[in-house]
């Protein structure tokens, strides 16, 4: 007779079983296409069977590198883990939806690259954020606006995991408010010559280049002045002046802070038309919008999976917690609110592929998607109880990346301004 006691123990990532590829069902699948469903499927047989199994122990080894290096031999050796990841997603042809061939894509679209986002962030690798930065927010502006010179100098190798991008807006007096700010962009010559300061830039300090934003003609509001630059990393006068602690030590996020002196780049590396720099924001910024609540759905969904199984196998008063309302009651509000998110996002991501306009629906997709995967992570915490705050379930470091959501890429409240903004304009013209 087995130990009473058996009944009481800690449950631990050893004790769940389900078997490697499976999810929670969902009704979205009845939108997708074939060969959408498809694709699917193969994203997320793909990313259990390569990223999952081992997604926690590059979690630990990004840790230990981050308490035991500090400066160049640091970020070579982040650098090295985050481009082997991109490597093994670029050889599965997991890097190219939102490319063409031309460029080593597949040219899938913003959909499949949704569909994609999901299941990687699912399985939970620590360098998927870098994938996202460097691919999406560094990249999509040269694809969309960049000469064919730029596109065949950046893209490729950026899909093959050689070059990493990072993208540069916000400064220590900007964020949300864009108008403000004060990088300054003069043409000398054949040069232009850069100085400002970016702070809060993800994936920086890891980047060989930026896709960098400054003001080009001071004597007009700023969106009629501001200009997009390709920035390399390595040039004379861009400095990393703080490397910004964050929270998420566990990810393969690399924040800092950059100092640009006199920093000359060629007249061919501006970006998009001159004085243009405002529509190539707010372009990607759809995009991005978009993908950013896809993968985070995904890590959303994975604690979903990780709280429902584990509350079958939890027991408290001599039965699983699942079969208690308290419990059950959240798994079902975490599963409403992942599939209704799922599906608005699903929706704005059609519709930036279609060449229609967006701006409303995905800061409408930006900010129900913050809220619900905030929720669903928040009531994962609750029915792990203690051990989901410890570094024994991958729910605390999702935890914190939710958290992040609700600021990062648009804060709520721009998103809900963005909304109104638009709404008013449309009860105005109907007058």
């Amino acid at each position: 007779m087995s130990d009473p006691s058996d009944a009481f123990r800690a449950i631990t990532a050893e004790d769940m079983t389900m078997p490697p590829g499976w999810s929670v069902s969902s009704g979205q699948t009845f939108l997708y296409t074939k060969e959408e469903q498809t694709l699917v499927q193969q994203a997320r047989t793909f990313a259990q069977r390569e990223i999952a199994p081992t997604a926690a122990a590059a979690h630990r080894r990004v840790k230990e590198l981050k308490v035991t290096w500090e400066g160049r031999e640091r970020r070579d050796r982040l650098r090295a883990l985050a481009m082997a990841y991109l490597k093994t997603l670029a050889e599965a042809g997991m890097t190219g939806a939102l490319f063409p061939e031309a460029y080593g894509g597949n040219g899938r679209g913003v959909v499949a690259e949704c569909l994609v986002d999901e299941e990687l962030a699912a399985a939970g690798h620590p360098a998927d954020t870098i994938r996202s930065v460097s691919l999406t927010l560094g990249t999509v502006s040269i694809l969309r606006y960049g000469t064919e010179a730029q596109k065949k100098r950046h893209i490729p190798p950026r899909l093959r995991g050689d070059e990493l991008a990072a993208l540069a807006i916000t400064e220590p007096q900007i964020g949300s408010d864009t108008s403000r700010m004060e990088t300054r962009a003069t043409l000398r010559g054949d040069r232009w010559v850069i100085n400002g300061q970016k702070r809060f830039i993800t994936g920086g300090g890891l980047a060989d280049h930026l896709t960098l934003f400054a003001i080009t003609d001071g004597a007009v509001h700023p969106h009629k002045g501001m200009s997009t630059f390709i920035v390399p990393m390595d040039h004379p006068g861009v400095t990393i002046r703080r490397q910004i602690d964050e929270a998420l030590m566990g990810d393969l996020i690399d924040n800092v802070w950059i100092e640009l002196a006199d920093v000359d780049v060629p007249r061919e590396n501006l970006l998009g038309p001159l004085n243009g720099g405002y529509q190539v924001l707010m372009d990607e910024l759809d995009t991005e919008r978009v993908t950013y609540c896809m993968a985070a759905l995904g890590s959303a969904r994975r604690c979903l999976e990780v709280a429902a199984e584990y509350s079958t196998k939890r027991v408290q008063f001599k039965r699983p917690i699942a079969t208690f309302e308290g419990v059950s009651f959240k798994l079902a509000e975490m599963y409403a609110a992942l599939d209704a998110a799922r599906q608005v996002t699903y929706r704005t991501a059609k519709m930036i592929e279609a060449g229609v306009p967006a701006q409303r629906e995905s800061a409408v997709t930006k900010l129900v998607v913050a809220e619900n995967v905030w929720k669903i992570v928040d009531h994962a915490m609750q029915v792990l109880g203690g051990i989901g705050y410890t570094s024994d379930f991958p729910v605390q470091q999702i935890f914190r990346n939710a958290r992040l959501m609700r600021i990062g890429a648009g804060s709520d409240e721009i998103m809900k301004f963005l909304i109104a903004r638009e709404l008013l304009k449309e009860v105005g013209s109907r007058r």
